[in-house]
């Protein structure tokens, strides 16, 4: 941390943590601080993002979500919730230190017009200019606000007029300049986080000659750099392929390196050994020299079809590296929760809770994408995945105003990054929730077109496809997904145990929700007890009725307002809705 940086923290925090901290738990736990359970909640939280760093980007939106838990529709404008907490809040710390005397070393307060603690020595009670509070954008009249507290500050009382207005300027210039020189004005600044950047590196010799180890190189790189979610990088100019034009991260003789983004070197050797054509892989640490991951994909090899076979050997290593849950995204996702970071770290969260279906997750992903949004208004990977997390919840679906903010922050992504099959994916879920099956299904189609390697693009298209009542397409393009996946894909194996339900297939429907069972996964817990219901299986429907009630409440049986509620067709519907009548008659003595 800078030291000027410090020096501003330090204004709003002259103790050290670990005694501020104290301070908070001693005053939350005295029968004499007559705060309410929110405003407790809330000087929690602002004391937390205080030293998180992340006071910069606390403003009432983010309260009102994170601590009131406002849907994020939430309009400050039409809901004064944080502005009337938070005033009470203040009070409340007033009305307690006043009681309190002399007894407390340090005070907590909570000045206005902004929601930074600050800390305040006992020693030290007098009151004080401090730095302007943390700010997000660049805005002219933040600076004018500095500037005038600066002049404050340094202004003697009976100053001159004249040498009052000189002194203004000199400052204003000073202060003006010093603006140009900082991009970005916090008290401290925010971890902000890259996509991973694989710099491919293939051996030179080979035991099936140079020519067919560079073309392994330039394959590598190609399947790469459709996945979303990496940043693909060659470690010197190659032969056979434009990398530029695929890639847009390409140097001539040395590597670009992307503040924020980790590196990752991967090694390739592509060899003959005993009829089969082997290759070698290994994902290293450029800056500890660590060997994270390796493994090799294999293959027999028939004459004359030594290129069609490496070839698909490395579709099948990029799948395994940069997929859903590659080698790399289980890399990253260790070091977000060890580190955890907005930006890249946030989409990262929101890919995990999505593959997962995990409701949880998605909270915690939907506050921290809007935090990184606040910072990064353009960024494509964020605006897609908030857009994504907006229907995942179900308030897309639920919220005309949150679908149309769904649908736009897709469209963005879109606009900001046109060749990204992710921002595609966003606007092919926006537009379902919004109702237009038709035009989600084209930018489904897009997406699978940018990157056709991508698993889980054609797995998610068949689930909206079927539910739609596209039969046949929605099981081809599942049967699609699951053939070139490496792991059991949650979308995929929804749309097959849907089709052997629909097909009255029950006992194969059980057999691959069961495999899907999730808690939070309100459409699987639902097929899993109308399944229930057509077999007569009481426990089995006990079960995932205890499930749906404890995510939606209440005991009513139907398919409620969800990621997928609106949009299944009426034979489908009805089908599903005779399995849950069914499992109500048998169930009437739990009901």
């Amino acid at each position: 941390m800078k030291t000027g940086e410090d020096a501003n923290r330090a204004a709003y925090c002259p103790v050290p943590e670990r005694a501020a901290r104290a301070e908070l738990e001693r005053m939350l736990d005295d029968p004499r601080f007559h705060g309410t359970e929110r405003h407790r909640k809330l000087l929690r939280y602002l004391v937390d993002e205080f030293f998180a760093g992340r006071s910069g980007a606390v403003k009432a939106y983010t309260i009102a979500i994170d601590v009131f838990a406002r849907p994020s529709s939430f309009d400050p404008a039409t809901d004064p919730i944080v502005r009337v907490e938070a005033s009470r809040l203040r009070a409340a710390l007033a009305q307690y230190y006043e009681a309190l005397g002399d007894e407390a070393a340090v005070r907590i307060e909570l000045p206005k017009g902004n929601y930074v603690p600050l800390f305040v020595k006992a020693e030290d009670g007098s009151p004080r200019s401090l730095p302007a509070p943390p700010t997000v954008a660049h805005a002219a009249p933040d600076v004018a606000l500095q500037i005038e507290a600066v002049v404050a500050r340094s202004a003697p009382r009976q100053m001159p007029v004249g040498k009052l207005a000189m002194a203004g300027l000199g400052i204003l210039v000073m202060a003006a300049a010093f603006y140009a020189a900082v991009p970005i004005q916090f008290p401290w600044q925010p971890v902000l986080s890259e996509k991973p950047t694989v710099i491919v590196d293939v051996k030179a010799a080979s035991t099936i000659g140079t020519g067919q180890n560079n073309r392994a190189g330039d394959d590598l790189v190609h399947a790469l750099s459709q996945f979303s979610s990496v940043r693909t990088l060659a470690q010197d100019p190659v032969a056979g392929v434009d990398v530029a034009a695929v890639t847009g991260w390409v140097a001539p003789k040395a590597v670009v390196r992307l503040a924020g983004s980790k590196e990752y070197r991967l090694s390739i050797d592509a060899s003959v050994a005993k009829g089969n054509l082997e290759l070698a892989w290994q994902v290293v640490d450029p800056q500890s020299k660590e060997a994270l991951r390796s493994g090799a994909e294999r293959a027999p090899l028939s004459p004359g079809d030594a290129e069609e076979i490496q070839q698909a050997l490395l579709v099948k290593l990029a799948r395994v590296l940069a997929g859903e849950n590659g080698v790399i995204i289980s890399l990253e996702a260790a070091r977000q929760i060890a580190e955890p970071s907005l930006g890249y770290g946030c989409v990262l969260q929101a890919n995990m809770a999505l593959t997962r279906s995990d409701g949880e997750n998605l909270s915690g992903a939907l506050s921290c994408l809007e935090r990184s949004l606040a910072y990064r208004a353009n960024d494509a990977d964020v605006s897609a995945s908030l857009a994504m997390v907006l229907v995942a919840t179900g308030e897309a679906a639920a919220s005309p105003v949150v679908g149309n903010r769904a649908l736009k922050l897709a469209d963005r992504a879109v606009a900001l990054a046109p060749q990204a099959s992710e921002s595609y994916v966003a606007q092919m879920m926006a537009r379902f929730a919004a109702g237009d099956s038709e035009a989600a299904f084209l930018s489904g189609q897009r997406a699978s077109a940018l990157n056709p390697l991508d698993e889980a693009i054609s797995a998610k298209l068949g689930l909206l496809q079927y539910v739609s009542g596209h039969w046949l397409e929605g099981v081809r393009l599942a049967r699609l997904a699951e053939e070139n996946a490496e792991y059991l894909h949650h979308d995929a194996a929804l749309t097959l145990a849907l089709d052997a339900y629909r097909e009255r297939r029950y006992e194969e429907a059980l057999l691959r929700v069961r495999q899907l069972a999730n808690a939070s996964d309100h459409a699987v817990n639902l097929l899993r007890l109308a399944v229930a219901g057509q077999l007569g299986l009481t426990e089995e429907a006990t079960s995932a009725l205890d499930e749906v009630r404890a995510l939606k409440g209440g005991a009513e049986l139907s398919l409620l307002p969800g990621p997928l509620g609106r949009g299944y067709a009426p034979e489908l519907s009805a089908l599903i809705e005779d399995g849950l009548g069914k499992a109500a008659v048998g169930l009437a003595g739990h009901l």
